[in-house]
């Protein structure tokens, strides 16, 4: 009976999965499937009712009646015709992997969906490999960190193949292991050369083992990467794969074995390069004419070909976007601009990205609770010491929260374990240093508290340190996934010590960096699986996945926008345990990845908008420049792109980041009293609903009152997104227009009393006077702003206070909140004013007194929508190098 299931599952499978390009709707598809199904078993004999259950779970596992949201695409042209996805039907390669993602790894029908339709996208806007004629096609695709890019360029390898492309190579990263990493897998997911201890096939070929016609050849292994003496040379007129380091030493070789092939066989064959991590390495940083080395090693590697395409994977597509869309040199041709398509891939289902960490719709009253704890100044002071190599002796021994993050990562594999995820991967990062030396100190000092914590969890049951362990599972653990907004079984403190001596004496401590031997082969403990707490820097921030990490430690910094993405390697897929996970940082980091995450989403939804308008990548660049957020990329990087001003379209601009000096909250205080005394007589004091939030509203106030407003208003120096001097000159521009010219201001008022406890505080401007401030910043405690120059209180705007002036019933049902800022007309802009209330932790911590005649002052401001015309906004300079 099994055997006939077996045998009807995947009949089903297989046909399905081909004839969904053949038939007008998935139902019919499934149908003729079904009758496929059912004949290969009527032999068999099998019960009628027997069969008709499993139809039904076929259609449900395989979501029959359910659309895969469309795959984003940007395009400089319309594509030719040449591809369809028929050409796949019974093809070997894509059939196999696509099946054994199924039956073997048993991933999700709806992703596996999405990877037939992404891939289908970038393989259109290929050039035909069939085709005599040479054609140069140069493209990106847009994933998301630590999202499964690897499955996706897999997949697109596997249909490159079958539709007649000879030779791929992969550029895998800058580092040894993640090349090794991805040759593993490729040699699994596309040649299908791998077996086990026992000689039994591993990957693809448990589906299909290799005929003769269906060999790929590679020049590289898992142990060797090209080299100046090849191994044994190849055919190249049959199927190659290269997996091969963005290294000069490494690209140069292949570049001069490519050359003598292509001199010695007169070689004309079309060729696929993938760029796994596409903005590592491969963009051209040089202040001169001559293009960096690998950039140009890459470049003339691609002119071997005369039939090539070139597609760049990354999450972080900035530096990409922003080099020149004409540069060219003579000899190495031209730049790795994606001049011919960008490709959005889908956010994957149970996906944990920026969204799931980070408050990325900058809502006051989210009430979702924080993954972040930040760090305090025992930690912070031995970091901040560190500067460069020679400084490693000065990590003495592991600080309190350093211990204390060791103590939450046990604790996850012990609640995991008792949730039924036993046996799975557990990762722990700590990175607080790019240098070595400083990482081999770090991973000294861990390995030694780790072993005296394993002791005492051993032996001593009532030590100081189980019960800091069983303070941190009553104290944070059950609190914060009672909180979470799932279903969430609890285990008694009994239960978890239990497993806490059975899982401490599988931990090992890894160092992992070019110094260390230890090495995350995930691969060799997939029976019992890794539980590893990793020590490292750069190579732990790019590529390198880490299995089922939980608990990051991490203090490094940055403001470029990819650098800072590419660190953040706690994003992944964190099913049944994402409420157990942890980042320990500072609270200047905590608040750039917040901003940072709002950007990403911001940005992402902008292509989105465009692909649906048809827009090209080029145009996308421009309305990337156009983000009011921080530094998007190194500025080498950004050398051919000149901001010019900034578009506040369709955004809500909120003040978060406050100086910390006196002067800066006295001037803002005077600057407001101005502007409320001006619009005292024209205020309607209302409550929206039920609320007991009050708004002094004042309706179409002219724009000039409110340009003289936001121009002595102050924002923080430097501020990354809301910066008065650039919302004034959007403003003035768009008046131009006839846009933005009459304004609705509205002072918030606090509640009589907060939910947090805090007694009401009024405030007096000149001859107006509110029962109370607002109360904000409550949740901006793990920031630890205490003596820093700038300081973040979050969000200040609650659900839907933006709209206020809009109909709220009309609006209740709307989610986007972009399309409820279409709702305002063009004319009409939305300024709210927040006096907030000094008695917050955040503002009483401030080495100066606030009183009813000085509080803190932010405001917010909601834009329509406009008709200004980007390429008068910005510069993008196209001049060939």
């Amino acid at each position: 009976m099994n055997e006939a299931r077996g045998l009807f599952e995947q009949t089903f499978a297989t046909n399905y999965m081909n004839l969904k390009s053949f038939f007008p709707s998935q139902e019919k598809a499934a149908e003729k499937a079904l009758d496929l199904a059912k004949l290969v078993i009527q032999e068999q004999q099998i019960e009628a009712g027997l069969i008709n259950q499993w139809s039904l779970e076929m259609y449900k596992d395989y979501n029959v009646d359910f659309d895969v949201i469309k795959t984003p695409v940007l395009r400089l042209e319309e594509v030719s015709d040449w591809y369809n996805p028929k050409l796949l039907m019974g093809a070997f390669f894509w059939t196999r992997y696509r099946d054994y993602l199924i039956r073997v790894k048993h991933w999700d029908q709806e992703a596996v969906r999405s990877i037939d339709d992404s891939t289908n996208e970038i393989m259109r806007s290929l050039g035909n490999p069939k085709e005599i004629h040479p054609f140069d096609k140069r493209g990106l695709v847009l994933g998301y960190v630590q999202s499964g890019k690897t499955a996706n360029f897999t997949g697109l390898i596997n249909k490159a193949y079958d539709v007649g492309y000879k030779l791929v190579i992969v550029l895998s990263g800058v580092h040894n292991d993640l090349r090794a990493q991805t040759q593993l897998r490729l040699d699994e997911e596309v040649i299908g050369s791998r077996v086990d201890r026992e000689g039994k096939p591993v990957g693809v070929a448990q589906i299909y083992r290799n005929t003769p016609n269906h060999i790929i050849s590679t020049w590289t292994t898992v142990e060797r990467d090209i080299s100046s003496e090849p191994s044994g040379m190849f055919n190249l007129n049959q199927r190659t794969l290269m997996v091969v380091k963005k290294n000069s030493i490494v690209l140069e070789s292949l570049k001069n074995q490519l050359e003598y092939q292509k001199n010695l066989f007169n070689l004309d064959i079309p060729a696929l390069i993938v760029d796994d991590e596409a903005d590592q390495a491969s963009v051209d940083t040089s202040k001169n004419e001559d293009p960096k080395t690998i950039n140009k090693l890459i470049r003339q590697i691609l002119e071997v070909f005369n039939r090539r395409c070139y597609v760049g994977y990354t999450a972080t597509p900035f530096a990409n976007l922003l080099i020149s869309a004409e540069a060219k040199t003579e000899e190495e041709g031209k730049d790795l601009y994606p001049k011919d398509f960008l490709v959005g891939l889908p956010k994957p289902k149970e996906y944990c990205g920026p969204e799931e960490f980070f408050n990325v719709e900058e809502e006051a009253d989210d009430p979702r609770p924080s993954l972040i704890r930040p760090l305090r100044d025992p930690d912070i002071e031995v970091f901040t010491g560190i500067k460069t190599k020679g400084d490693a002796d000065k990590f003495e021994e592991v600080p309190p929260q350093m211990e204390e993050s060791i103590l939450a990562f046990l604790l996850t594999i012990a609640v995991r374990n008792l949730r039924g995820q036993r046996n799975k991967h557990n990762s722990m990062l700590i990175h607080t240093s790019r240098f070595k030396d400083v990482q081999s100190s770090v991973k000294d000092g861990v390995d030694k508290v780790f072993m005296e914590i394993t002791k005492q969890i051993q032996y001593n049951k009532y030590s100081e340190t189980v019960e800091a362990i069983k303070r941190i599972y009553k104290e944070d653990t059950i609190p914060t996934s009672r909180a979470w907004p799932e279903d969430i079984l609890e285990f008694s403190w009994e239960e978890v010590y239990q497993e806490l001596r059975d899982c401490s004496k599988k931990v090992r401590v890894f160092e992992i960096n070019g110094n260390s031997k230890d090495a995350l082969d995930y691969h060799q403990y997939k029976e019992d699986g890794l539980n590893v707490i990793a020590v490292g820097g750069d190579k732990l921030s790019r590529g390198l996945t880490l299995e089922g990490l939980s608990i990051t430690y991490y203090f490094r910094n940055t403001l470029m926008y990819d650098t800072l993405m590419q660190m953040g390697r706690w994003f992944g897929y964190r099913k049944g345990y994402m409420d157990l996970c942890r980042i320990y940082t500072t609270g200047e980091i905590a608040s750039n990845f917040e901003h940072l995450a709002i950007a990403m989403i911001e940005l992402r939804r902008e292509f989105d908008r465009l692909a649906l308008a048809n827009k090209t990548p080029l145009e996308y660049a421009v309305k990337m420049l156009s983000h009011p957020t921080m530094t998007l990329t190194s500025p080498l990087k950004m050398k051919n792109a000149a901001i010019t001003n900034v578009i506040y379209r369709l955004t809500l601009q909120q003040t978060r980041i406050y100086e910390n000096k006196e002067t800066f909250f006295s001037h803002n205080m005077k600057v407001t009293e101005n502007l409320i005394n001006k619009l005292h007589p024209r205020f309607m004091k209302t409550h929206i609903g039920s609320g007991k939030t009050g708004y002094y509203i004042a309706r179409e106030v002219e724009v000039s009152t409110v340009l003289n407003f936001l121009s002595e208003y102050k924002t923080s120096q430097g501020a990354d997104k809301v910066d008065n001097s650039k919302i004034v000159n959007y403003i003035r521009q768009v008046n131009d227009m006839g846009e933005l010219l009459h304004w609705t201001v509205a002072v918030v008022e606090g509640e009589p009393r907060d939910k947090s406890g805090l007694e009401k505080f009024p405030v007096q401007f000149g001859t107006f006077k509110i029962d109370s401030a607002v109360v904000r910043g409550v949740k901006a405690e793990e920031y630890n702003n205490q003596g820093q120059a700038k300081i973040d209180i979050r969000a200040i705007v609650a659900s839907r206070q933006e709209f206020i002036d809009l109909d709220l019933s009309a609006i209740k049902n709307m989610k986007d909140k972009q399309e409820i800022r279409k709702l305002r007309s063009t004319e009409k802009g939305m300024l709210l004013v927040y006096p907030l209330h000094p008695k917050v932790k955040v503002f009483e911590s401030l080495s100066f007194t606030f009183s009813e005649k000085m509080v803190p002052i932010g405001i917010a401001i909601s834009f329509p929508d406009s008709k200004l015309d980007d390429s008068k906004i910005y510069e993008v300079n196209k001049t060939i190098k």
